[in-house]
């Protein structure tokens, strides 16, 4: 179901694949020395989850190349989607000595947790968890679904705020169900309510994106099934708007001309630093056809993707998933004459089918 996903991107400033041979990086196993850090950036606590109380981690894979720089980063695990950004953020920025191999420099995989954990006494357990499932299912829940053991969230994603609600500053909730299979993969995400239908789709698309340990019961993997509301509004509990964003829209409301939006302009162009593909819907995967989908995004001062906004999309489903996609992607900063600056960027994604793409089409 989850079929392979070519993210394709439009402005010849924006190179996908890192420029080297990161692919026949070794493991640190492998190595006749393994890399020493030397320089190690902490990442930012995010001032809203502090506030919260909420502690987390992020697992984080990551290439060195045989200078020492990290070049490539992913997330395989994250509690929550704002504990992602600063830890991508501050291992891109860690410096090494070199693996090395045969007596020369290469490139290395490698894995590291990031943890954020509030420090408040010596007995703490440093927060709380971002996300609360119910411990036990439901009595009238049928007995597949019956648990002794909840699922917890492992990797996700926020919801894309829809934008033209966003700008008209519109509010509302939306709420889906849905199962987790034995492998911690959503299924059968359904709506339920939404003050608007944009707002549902967001959820829908944010659930399909989720990962999840699953659920066990007498100590084996088993289905789950969860219900979900999610809160549309600058200030949500959840996932309130960033400095960001709230500064972009601003931009945006007085001065968008302040936005470039020729990339030519810029000093040097930009490169994807973390750009995970969206998750294809089960709706797009079970329906085998091809979708694509334009995306519209700022690359702000940081070089962090804002304010998504789906352009056009063959299939709205596959749309939703790719600027949810698209919210968590990084690149290095944009600059124009020495300054940072903000870049306006559209880009085209494409679901192919394997099956279709070997018949040539």
């Amino acid at each position: 179901m989850r079929k392979l996903l070519r993210t394709i991107l439009a402005a010849a400033a924006l190179v996908l694949a890192y420029r080297g041979r990161a692919d026949d990086s070794l493991g640190a196993d492998h190595l006749d020395k393994a890399p020493v850090v030397i320089d190690q950036v902490a990442p930012e606590y995010p001032f809203s989850l502090r506030l919260a109380g909420n502690r987390g981690e992020v697992l984080v894979d990551f290439i060195i190349d045989p200078q020492g720089n990290v070049v490539r980063a992913n997330v395989s695990r994250s509690s929550h989607p704002d504990f992602e950004a600063p830890a991508v953020e501050a291992v891109l920025k860690w410096k090494f000595k070199p693996g090395i191999k045969d007596g020369k420099p290469v490139f290395v995989h490698m894995e590291v947790p990031i943890y954020f954990q509030l420090q408040i006494g010596a007995n703490s357990t440093g927060g709380v968890e971002p996300w609360e499932v119910p411990a036990h299912a439901t009595k009238d829940a049928p007995p597949e679904f019956q648990y002794d053991e909840a699922p917890k969230p492992i990797l996700t994603s926020a919801p894309v705020y829809p934008y033209d609600l966003l700008v008209r500053k519109v509010s509302g909730t939306a709420r889906v169900t849905f199962a987790i299979d034995p492998k911690g993969f959503p299924h059968l995400v359904k709506l339920v309510d939404a003050s608007s239908p944009e707002f549902g789709a967001a959820t829908s698309a944010m659930i399909e994106a989720w990962r999840f340990e699953p659920a066990k019961k007498d100590g084996k993997p088993c289905w789950a099934f969860l219900g979900r509301e999610e809160k549309f509004g600058r200030w949500t509990n959840d996932f309130p708007m960033n400095d960001s964003a709230e500064r972009l829209l601003g931009v945006l409301n007085k001065d968008p001309g302040k936005i470039v939006s020729d990339y030519k302009s810029l000093d040097a162009p930009i490169h994807p630093r973390f750009t995970p593909s969206p998750v294809v819907p089960e709706s797009v995967g079970t329906a085998n056809v091809r979708a694509e989908a334009l995306i519209q995004f700022i690359v702000d001062h940081a070089g962090h993707a804002q304010l998504p906004q789906i352009i056009s999309s063959t299939n709205p489903d596959f749309g939703w998933a790719a600027a949810t996609a698209v919210g968590r992607w990084q690149f290095t900063a944009p600059c124009r004459g020495g300054k940072a600056v903000d870049l306006l960027v559209r880009v085209p994604l494409v679901f192919s089918p394997v099956n279709l793409a070997a018949k040539g089409s």
